[in-house]
């Protein structure tokens, strides 16, 4: 009896060891490139330029730990399963079995039995395998193995599309958060100014020689500045926050950025893109377009081979007996094997309306696929126009702010010598805020108009002018 045990259990681990040798045998033919889905030394290689170590960082950890990042992998891991799967069904499939039954029949069902009533209870103890392996002669499997090959890709292409989004929106919370920092320099330090003007007026006052409508003026004007600092402090505590979540931590959690306080950093210039053409089509959103695109052309060819006969061969082989003991032993082998023909010849009025909502489903792809790369050149246009623009602003901004940093000087100056009156500082010195706080602005529009052109420009490096 031991020995009949030990014979079903090598059946049964015979009739499932063909179905891991396969599976081995075709995994270096089906299996998806070994590549790593997340190619974050790509991304971040972009930012490197700029030369700040605090960017570097927090782009490098949010790749790691974004939580969105995390969902796009496992959404890759799951379409190179799903590919895995359609190779497989390409090979047989094999499945074990082993049953008992206890069961009683009725003699009418067995003519020349003899006798009434039913027959005695049997018991069949049964085990073995089934196997079955639809030929593919007309590509019904191969079309859907093609498709799911293309769905992966463009997964992989959503990968990299939710990685470069990631960034440039932390690049642009990064820039905002520091020209908010800068904004408050700038505050700070015109409010410092504006004191020593109150003292000025306040000792002119004391003196005799000013008027108390100036001090008020003087005092006014400070306030307001001062009035501003909370708003703009608000904003850079919200770029903070924003920080913290997309490198998927509490918000608040990277205190280390505003004590790591800098300027913004200085940005390249930019030539122009060559072969704009081919940038727009690399980019990830159109790659993933038209991996979807081809996919549902294949799953086209899949829908028109159902017209077709599908043929299948199958069979299947264990033991039946009546007992447990005597199962395996001689006389209780049993097998069946012959190929079988399925064609929905009263169905084709079916297929032909699942060709047809398949046809429709690759049209739909078509079409978003060529918005995506019109979307794609807009995208890319108004990225280079907005960052050109925006540094060509600075540029001029900076020229004004400094000419108003030495006119308020100088109206300062004037007006503790008694010169000029109260007026003309009042004047020259919300001249000079203004274009500061102009001045900060306008780097911060410039170094987010660089995080949209990252975007635009699907996370490729753009072109240094010549020297």
């Amino acid at each position: 009896m031991h020995n009949h045990h030990l014979l079903v259990g090598a059946l049964l681990v015979a009739s499932v060891a063909p179905l891991r040798a396969e599976t081995s045998q075709a995994g270096p033919a089906v299996a998806v490139a070994d590549t790593t889905p997340s190619r974050r030394s790509d991304v971040a290689a972009f930012w490197r330029q700029l030369g700040d170590t605090t960017l570097d960082r927090l782009l490098s950890e949010a790749l790691r730990t974004n939580q969105e990042v995390r969902a796009a992998e496992a959404r890759v891991r799951g379409a190179r399963a799903a590919r895995l799967g359609a190779a497989l069904d390409l090979a047989p499939t094999v499945t074990a079995s082993g049953g008992f039954v206890r069961q009683r029949l009725p003699r009418a069902a067995f003519p020349g039995a003899g006798g009434t009533g039913a027959l005695p209870d049997q018991s069949i103890w049964d085990g073995g395998f089934d196997a079955s392996w639809e030929l593919d002669f007309f590509g019904r499997l191969r079309h859907g193995l093609k498709a799911s090959g293309q769905f992966s890709d463009a997964s992989r292409e959503d990968l990299r599309d939710v990685q470069v989004a990631l960034v440039a929106e932390l690049a642009r919370a990064y820039f905002e958060l520091r020209g908010g920092q800068g904004l408050l320099l700038v505050a700070r330090r015109n409010a410092d100014n504006q004191r020593s003007t109150l003292d000025v007026t306040r000792q002119r006052l004391d003196a005799g020689r000013g008027t108390a409508f100036d001090t008020e003026r003087a005092q006014a004007q400070l306030s307001f500045t001062l009035s501003s600092i909370p708003a703009v402090a608000a904003s850079v505590a919200a770029a903070e926050y924003r920080i913290a979540v997309l490198v998927g931590q509490s918000p608040g959690a990277v205190g280390m950025v505003r004590a790591d306080s800098t300027a913004l950093p200085a940005l390249p210039d930019l030539a122009g893109v060559s072969n704009p053409d081919s940038l727009i089509m690399a980019r990830p959103d159109v790659a993933a377009a038209e991996r979807r695109a081809a996919a549902e052309r294949s799953l086209v060819g899949s829908a028109k081979a159902d017209y077709l006969p599908r043929i299948t061969l199958g069979g299947s082989a264990g033991f039946s007996s009546s007992t447990f003991d005597s199962l395996g032993k001689s006389g209780t082998f049993r097998y069946a094997v012959g190929p079988g023909v399925s064609w929905p010849l009263l169905n084709l009025g079916r297929v032909k309306a699942g060709v047809d909502a398949s046809r429709a489903r690759a049209e739909e792809a078509a079409a978003q696929y060529s918005q995506t790369v019109l979307l794609a050149r807009e995208d890319l246009e108004n990225a280079l126009v907005r960052y050109r623009s925006a540094r060509e602003r600075v540029s001029r901004i900076e020229e004004a702010a400094e000419s108003s940093r030495r006119a308020a000087e100088l109206a300062r100056l004037r007006f503790s010598e008694g010169v000029a009156d109260f007026l003309q500082v009042l004047d020259a010195e919300r001249t000079q805020l203004d274009a500061e706080s102009q001045v900060a602005q306008g780097r911060t529009a410039a170094a987010t108009a660089y995080a949209a052109l990252y975007k635009a420009l699907g996370g490729i490096a753009p072109v240094p002018p010549p020297r």
